[in-house]
Parts: C-alpha cells; sequence; structure tokens
C-alpha cells in the first residue's frame, strides 16, 4: 500500500525573526535616511529667502553708511556764513510838535562761502532798531527802542554767493514825556540845523 506524502515538521523552512539588534540598525538606518533628506530639502527651500535679505540688509548698510559719511564731510567743511550791517539810512526826516516821521533802510550783506547744499531761502526777518546816544562819553548813552524793520519778500541766499537786500521801515514817535529825550536826541543829531546829519543806531537781527 502506498504511503501518503507528509512532510515532517522539522523539513518545512522557516525565517527565523531579526534578532533585536539588527531591528534597532536597520530603524536607525531609516530615520536616518529620512533626517537627512528632510534637512537637505529644508535648506534648499530657505537658501533664497536667507540670500536675499542678507543682500537686502548689506545695501540699505551700504546706503545709511555712504550718508553718514556724506553728513560728516558736509559738516566738517561748514563755514558759518557772515550776516552784517552794512549801512542804515534816515530818509524823509519830518519833526512837529506832535511828532517825527521817518524811513529807515537797512542794508543787510549775508556772505556765504560753502558749497552745495548749504544754501537757504530767507522767508521772515526782523530787526529791531535802537537810538544810542553818540555825544555821550561812552558813545552809547541811554538806549531807546526806534521801530521795527521787516523782510518785505523772500531773499535767496546761494552756495558761494554774497547776497545784499534792504529791510524798510517807515518810524512814527509821538511827542509824549517818554519819548521826550529821543526827540531831542534825533532833532539834534538829523534836524534841519545838524551838521552832519548822522545819528548812532543798534540793530538786532530776529528770526
Amino acid at each position: 500500500p502506498q504511503q501518503a506524502s507528509t512532510f515532517p515538521s522539522d523539513r518545512i523552512l522557516r525565517q527565523a525573526p531579526p534578532s533585536l539588534a539588527q531591528s534597532k540598525m536597520a530603524e536607525k538606518h531609516l530615520v536616518a535616511h529620512t533626517d537627512t533628506g528632510t534637512d537637505t530639502n529644508t535648506d534648499t527651500d530657505k537658501q533664497p529667502f536667507c540670500t536675499g535679505m542678507r543682500c537686502c540688509c548689506c545695501t540699505f548698510f551700504l546706503l545709511i553708511l555712504a550718508i553718514g559719511l556724506f553728513a560728516a564731510i558736509v559738516v566738517a567743511n561748514f563755514v558759518q556764513p557772515e550776516v552784517t550791517v552794512k549801512k542804515t539810512q534816515f530818509t524823509g526826516f519830518m519833526v512837529s510838535p506832535s511828532q517825527a516821521t521817518f524811513d529807515v533802510d537797512l542794508s543787510i550783506f549775508i556772505d556765504n562761502p560753502n558749497d552745495w547744499p548749504i544754501k537757504a531761502t530767507i522767508q521772515e526777518l526782523k530787526a529791531n532798531l535802537y537810538s544810542l546816544d553818540k555825544a555821550a562819553a561812552d558813545k552809547i548813552g541811554e538806549v531807546h527802542y526806534v521801530g521795527l524793520a521787516t523782510l518785505p519778500k523772500p531773499v535767496v541766499v546761494d552756495v558761494q554767493s554774497q547776497t545784499t537786500f534792504i529791510m524798510p521801515t517807515k518810524v512814527t514817535i509821538k511827542s509824549n514825556p517818554e519819548s521826550a529825550d529821543l526827540l531831542a536826541r534825533l532833532n539834534r543829531d538829523c534836524g534841519l540845523f545838524a551838521s552832519p546829519k548822522t545819528t548812532k543806531v543798534r540793530v538786532v537781527l530776529a528770526d
């Protein structure tokens, strides 16, 4: 009689499960491979952004540095413009028992020796006028306020220029106890019988 074909259990081929050490090595290799790939992709994605930011910051820094150097050069070479009153002229002097009237023209001179960009447009300028006593021992005596002169129109002061302009004013001094000394001085210096017709004036410029 024929016997059925059987496979003894000891002849069945089975693969033994990997050891614990082998499993950990395989897992470590997989993780390392995955992390390396992720880091590479992240660096590649961020590289253009970081480079652009660095370029922007460098350009901005160089611009600030250039402006700072330019300002330092301008300040180092700056020369204070000279402002002087060249002449004060009284005209139309009229004296009556009740008042004295006259016109005053101030000739203002500005010397600007600076290069670009040191230039300006003067929009407003005021000058206070005071009468001094030329006959006093100290050539000043008692100081009396005369009036205020103003700039009639804007004046442009260009680079490396010398500018002269006139500030006119009309003065009226009423006759009263407070102005008696001033009227007597002006009549002495600029009146009909005065010779030479000159008086002494202090001019104080104010913006």
